[in-house]
């Protein structure tokens, strides 16, 4: 009698339980239908020129109707060129972009393919690249505007010393990837720093201390250690290095650190 029992208490908990449960036919889940971005193309992917002229296609699969298939194009340093809307022409949606650049900025160029349904569903995404070279490149030119001759040595903490060096381009301020100088001890030793980058983004503070973006006028604040280094003339080598990774001649300056 005793198991009976039992055996029917979990019995009638799930049948209470089961009849807690409600049917609700009223709810009914949305049907998402994302579009399908099957392919886009450009053409052409290469230009030895300022003028961009490019012209885009892009198929798209969708049970819904498309709202928008834009390319976006994005420039070698990461910002965004323009969001092109493209038109639909049959079963294919196609654009262009023409443009003339005021100064040539070479290197891979990203655009970004995207479709968008009216209830604002997206599709996949493609990416694809295109270039822009100069094969007229014309290596940049770097002079000093100011660096001091000698320099001494503190007896205790840091001292500093300020240097500027003017660059310039015949193919424009844009094409100037980086501006550097390698320093030497006097026995010829390489600082383990090198090399050490200057800057002309207008930042004030040290060790940037550059007044004036895209000037053409690259900065650093150099520090002075009073313990342990040697007297004497140390080198400083100054290069600049353009898109095309051709570098300047060398400009090199001697600073003597006496006591």
């Amino acid at each position: 009698m005793h198991k009976l029992k039992y055996f029917f208490i979990p019995l009638v908990l799930g049948i209470i339980i089961a009849s807690c449960e409600k049917d609700d036919n009223t709810v009914i889940d949305p049907v998402l239908n994302f579009p399908r971005l099957d392919s886009a193309n450009l053409n052409p992917n290469s230009f030895d020129s300022s003028r961009i002229n490019i012209n885009f296609s892009a198929y798209v699969t969708s049970i819904d109707p498309i709202s928008s298939v834009t390319a976006k194009i994005t420039n070698p340093d990461g910002q965004i060129l323009n969001t092109i809307n493209l038109t639909e022409s049959g079963s294919v949606y196609t654009g262009t972009y023409d443009t003339l650049m005021s100064c040539r900025l070479v290197g891979s160029y990203r655009v970004e393919f995207i479709a968008m349904t009216n209830s604002g569903l997206p599709s996949n995404t493609i990416s694809n690249n295109f270039s822009v070279t100069n094969s007229q490149n014309i290596k940049p030119s770097i002079s000093i505007i100011y660096c001091p001759d000698s320099l001494r040595r503190p007896a205790a903490g840091l001292d500093s010393a300020f240097l500027k060096v003017h660059v310039s381009d015949p193919n424009g301020e844009c094409d100037i990837l980086s501006t550097y100088f390698n320093s030497f001890n006097p026995s010829g030793i390489p600082s383990p720093a090198n090399p050490f980058l200057m800057y002309d983004d207008g930042d004030v503070t040290p060790p940037h201390c550059d007044t004036i973006a895209n000037d053409g006028n690259y900065s650093l604040q150099i520090y002075i250690f009073p313990t342990p280094q040697t007297y004497g003339n140390y080198i400083f080598k100054f290069n600049a290095q353009d898109r095309s990774l051709i570098v300047s001649d060398t400009l090199t300056k001697l600073i003597n650190i006496h006591p």
